[in-house]
């Protein structure tokens, strides 16, 4: 099951449409389907995840890997820019200007292209201090630095190392093992 775009009639859902004009959206709305997308995605890959009471810390969630918990701030985008989706990793301090997230508030990014219902699971070490991130889930470039952690849920099962490797591109492929659901969700009766 995907993410639910406007089709639904909600017009603070994204339709995922490039054509679409612009208007003002509910962010915060949109920012809340794609915490449920990242719910919905993390259990039905068997991954135990919690939500902290009230939205004051600068995480939407903790995953519990057994033998540590990960921190994780969820961004999404359903704009696509010069051929890519482009995500801000920044947060607002209270009488101030926005900052980028650091070691110090979360463990993990996950960042959600919504038209096609992509996750990028981006360890906040890979953020540079003042860098947004490009990500290209269609190509479109030929070093995209973000492309190893699209859809890197293993990230999560292990020491939190996804690949050691600079770049994409290099003649070994990128290794990783895909994980399916343990168990498929009943939603709202649907089978």
């Amino acid at each position: 099951m995907g993410i639910m775009l406007r089709e639904s009639g909600d017009p603070n859902l994204p339709s995922g449409k490039e054509d679409e004009p612009k208007r003002a959206r509910n962010t915060k709305r949109a920012g809340e389907v794609s915490e449920a997308a990242f719910l919905h995605k993390a259990v039905g890959l068997g991954l135990k995840v919690t939500k902290p009471w009230g939205d004051s810390e600068r995480y939407d969630f903790v995953v519990d890997a057994g033998g540590r918990f990960w921190r994780v701030q969820i961004k999404c985008t359903a704009a696509m820019h010069a051929g890519g989706y482009h995500i801000q990793p920044i947060h607002s301090v209270y009488g101030e200007r926005k900052v980028v997230y650091t070691e110090a508030e979360i463990d993990v990014l996950a960042a959600h292209i919504v038209p096609l219902d992509v996750w990028y699971v981006v360890p906040v070490q890979a953020i540079a201090a003042g860098t947004s991130l490009r990500l290209y889930p269609d190509g479109g470039c030929e070093r995209a630095r973000f492309e190893k952690y699209r859809e890197a849920w293993d990230f999560f099962r292990g020491d939190g190392v996804v690949d050691e490797r600079d770049s994409v591109g290099e003649d070994e492929p990128l290794r990783s093992s895909v994980w399916r659901p343990i168990w498929k969700p009943r939603i709202f009766g649907m089978r």
